[in-house]
């Protein structure tokens, strides 16, 4: 199997995965729409359980944005980051929330999911720290910093998994905005930080 064919499956079993759930999922559909044989799909993953572990990781992985601790500007870099990452969890909404729905039957599912948003949470945490020894922030406290960075990682995901579901909410970007503004204060950026992002 080429790796083409390979990424297509893997593409194809995330996104029909996000329209039917794991009993709606079928091989045999997978192939289909993949335009490949199921023969192929089995020889390849085994059974449909660990093709779908790796498309969910797959998913989870994909375009996932990355922080620059050196940044000349970390406050503007932080906006990007965050803007980034609730379009990408906007992006797979229905993947995340369908995982959210089958992990008390399927446990084995979870987990990849829940790397996922760790590997944000490190990423966000270790700039953070970057960026109190710089003395962009004042935490004070590495405790902190870990509370900050989950507020914010955990505010773009619940914002962009539910935001269809109530009425009125402002746009992705001043979602985003907002939420590293809070953060900002909450970790005492010095004053007029937040200003000098927007400039």
């Amino acid at each position: 199997m080429t790796t083409d064919s390979r990424d297509r499956l893997l593409e194809v079993a995330a996104r029909v995965y996000a329209e039917a759930g794991y009993h709606g999922t079928t091989t045999r559909r997978i192939a289909e729409e993949a335009g490949l044989n199921e023969v192929t799909l089995f020889r390849q993953f085994g059974n449909k359980d660990a093709l779908l572990q790796e498309a969910i990781e797959q998913a989870s992985v994909h375009r996932r944005p990355l922080l620059d601790p050196g940044a000349t500007d970390p406050i503007a870099e932080l906006h990007r980051w965050a803007l980034a990452c609730i379009h990408r969890f906007y992006h797979h909404q229905k993947l995340i929330r369908q995982v959210l729905g089958d992990t008390v039957q399927r446990p084995e599912i979870a987990p990849r999911i829940c790397e996922g948003t760790n590997d944000e949470m490190i990423q966000l945490v270790t700039f953070l720290t970057a960026l109190e020894e710089r003395g962009v922030l004042q935490a004070g406290d590495p405790l902190i910093i870990e509370g900050g960075a989950a507020m914010l990682v955990h505010s773009l995901l619940s914002n962009a998994l539910w935001r269809d579901l109530v009425p009125d909410l402002p746009s992705l970007e001043e979602c985003a905005v907002l939420f590293v503004e809070v953060l900002l204060r909450a970790l005492r950026a010095p004053a007029g930080i937040e200003e000098q992002a927007h400039s």
